[in-house]
């Protein structure tokens, strides 16, 4: 006589493929507590437990069910799939084995298995399973996908994409490996091209805040952050409790300036998703960037060796310990910057080094330049220090600089090419000459405490210390030559009366024009609120700005009521433009090259500092890098009206 059909099941069977996972589970209790060793029940369950992500429920229903039915394969991969969401991959690894000598011919056991072993770096053995798969069955989509996502892990990202590509041929509908492809081709600085398959995953599926996040992060990575910040809020109405989502609009929000806005966004990441390191190292850097300076160091204290980017950390804790005053730890870390890796790797041969030889009278020192033209010139300034020690100094210059560099009485040599280094006691980049010098300095402060078998910063802040140790040394001088001073005098002259007044607007490459995975610092500031703020200048005007965009010289000569002298093109003729801002009564602008030439003059200038602050300008104050600049600082929600009104009323003084 055939069975009564149990409505309790009905009930969870109806439920359950009406979408209400929630009654369904609620059903299959009930009519479990009627069955109590039903291995069906017990597996149908478990698969509930595991669609709703309740992993620790799903693994006890169905290793019950697994302990019953021993050899029924879906029942074993459905275990191995929990044991690989509950992040027991030796078990799911070791269950999904089973379930593919059970039933070999199931390609989604094959998978899982592959996936079990690359999360236990097992690459190899996953690739080959994999590869197996696809030859065996060419239009499993996620055959492909996994096969790509083991070529990325192991960076492989051309391999990748053609991976994607073919699981994308099978299924054009498999958004994860759409949003995937996109990761690669972003990971390749395909910005466009990456741009495009997060778009395609949005239009398939407007609630797949994964590609949404990674919308955000490439737009972020071209500029585009205005648009970044909307598409983070939108994230934020559909998934709040979203870690990333909060993390992008931080991200976004603090590349507009808004940093009092950004903060909360960091502190939301950090504690929605306490276990991802990077989070809590942006929320530290983000509290001290706002002025919460000893929080943001102890944070990063108790964070720095644990994140997953330990190098991106260091370079956070080194710009804060820069702009806080904290030079000797400071300039220990900065010994760990991505140029000196690169450059490092690149000009193998030179065996650079770090600190200087322990005897230097008599030494041959080569001193290699590094970064930009005015990261350059800034640390030029430790030259004297050295060459005080008696030591015999060649150095390795920019090309633009070799001229100008050849009247200074602290080099010896100048040569314009590391190949051309020549023999010598050790070779040291330029970046480096602090540290070095305070590594030979017995009378430096005492350290921070410090952990001695990680050497990270411990977090007993403030530190009882002096600030500024050690003091900076003051700008290299550098004469104008004096036929350049001539020239200049002349064209000044038939330009318009003194005072003359230089501006500058924007400096480094604009975040639309990056195209490398490290970020390159960018400073720019509005040409009309600028130009209101210096319209009552009684003098002459003269636009210093380097590659001036179309129609910014005349924008700016609307804002500020009078002509505006074009002098633009001297930024390709260093020798004029030392001379020019040597003549010249005063400069304002965003820190470039032309503020540290400025400086090797002798002469002042008035800083516009954006928010966060570079570390050569400080957290707050004047610099003591550049004594006697006026400093007028973006405020932490973005704003420049009070820097602005302050550089006018100066001005006018």
């Amino acid at each position: 006589m055939p069975s009564q059909p149990d409505p309790l099941l009905d009930a969870g069977r109806r439920a359950h493929e009406a979408g209400d996972l929630a009654t369904a589970i609620t059903a299959y209790k009930a009519a479990l507590s009627n069955q109590q060793d039903d291995p069906k029940l017990l597996f149908l369950l478990g698969n509930l437990f595991l669609e709703s992500r309740q992993t620790d429920a799903a693994l006890e229903y169905l290793e019950q069910a697994a302990a019953r039915q021993r050899n029924h394969p879906v029942v074993i991969g459905s275990l191995a799939q929990a044991y690989f969401e509950a992040g027991r991959h030796a078990d799911a690894e070791n269950t999904f084995r089973k379930a593919c000598r059970l039933d070999p011919r199931t390609v989604q056991f094959q998978i899982g298995l592959a996936n079990a072993l690359a999360m236990q770096q097992k690459f190899a053995e996953a690739e080959t399973l994999l590869k197996r798969a696809v030859a065996r069955y060419p239009d499993a989509a996620y055959a492909w996908m996994n096969l790509g996502n083991v070529a990325r892990d192991q960076s492989r990202f051309e391999e990748a994409i053609t991976h994607y590509r073919e699981a994308l041929r099978c299924d054009a509908n498999l958004l994860d490996a759409r949003n995937n492809l996109g990761s690669a081709l972003h990971m390749l600085l395909r910005f466009e091209d990456a741009e495009k398959e997060y778009r395609a995953c949005i239009a398939g599926d407007s609630g797949f805040v994964m590609a949404r996040s990674n919308l955000a992060s490439v737009l972020i990575d071209v500029g585009r952050f205005g648009e970044a910040e909307a598409q983070c809020r939108d994230m934020l109405v559909a998934a709040p409790e979203f870690a990333n989502a909060h993390a992008m609009l931080a991200a976004a929000v603090g590349s507009q300036g808004r940093l009092s806005e950004a903060l909360p966004h960091f502190r939301d990441a950090a504690r929605l998703s306490p276990e991802t390191k990077r989070y809590a190292t942006s929320y530290a850097a983000a509290l001290c960037e706002t002025g919460q300076v000893d929080e943001g160091l102890r944070l990063f204290g108790n964070r720095l060796n644990q994140t997953e980017d330990v190098l991106t950390a260091t370079q956070m804790v080194t710009s804060v310990l820069l702009a806080n005053g904290y030079f000797a730890e400071g300039w220990s870390r900065y010994r760990q910057r991505p140029t000196f890796l690169r450059i490092r790797t690149h000009f193998e041969r030179l065996q650079l080094q770090q600190s200087l030889p322990t005897v230097l009278q008599g030494k041959h020192l080569c001193v290699v330049c590094e970064q930009g033209l005015g990261d350059e010139l800034f640390f030029l300034r430790f030259m004297p220090q050295i060459k005080a020690k008696g030591v015999r100094i060649t150095y390795c210059t920019s090309p633009k600089l070799e001229s100008i560099l050849r009247r200074v009485a602290d080099i010896d040599a100048i040569i314009a090419t590391p190949d051309d280094v020549p023999a010598s006691d050790a070779n040291i980049l330029v970046g480096d000459l602090p540290h070095a010098l305070c590594d030979a300095d017995a009378t430096l402060p005492e350290s921070p405490a410090q952990n001695a078998e990680t050497g990270t910063l411990l977090h007993e802040f403030p530190w009882a210390r002096p600030p500024y140790a050690p003091l900076p040394p003051p700008s290299l001088r550098i004469a104008p030559l004096q036929n350049a001073i001539e020239q200049v005098r002349e064209q000044l002259a038939r330009t318009g009366p003194p005072p003359y007044l230089g501006i500058t607007w924007r400096g480094g490459t604009a975040p639309e024009n990056q195209r490398g995975a490290e970020w390159k610092l960018f400073k720019q500031i509005g040409i009309p609120a600028l130009g209101h703020a210096l319209s009552t200048w009684p003098g002459t005007f003269l636009a210093l700005q380097r590659h001036p965009a179309e129609g910014e010289l005349a924008a700016l000569q609307t804002a500020l009521g009078r002509p505006l002298a074009d002098f633009t093109a001297l930024n390709d003729e260093l020798e004029q433009m030392l001379a020019l801002l040597a003549l010249i009564d005063d400069y304002v602008g965003v820190s470039n090259t032309n503020m540290h030439l400025r400086a090797a003059t002798g002469k002042c200038a008035r800083v516009l500092v954006p928010c966060p602050a570079e570390w050569r300008w400080m957290a707050a104050g004047t610099s003591p890098w550049f004594p006697g600049f006026g400093v007028y600082r973006q405020s932490f929600d973005g704003r420049w009206d009070d820097a602005l009104a302050a550089l006018r009323h100066d001005l006018a003084a």
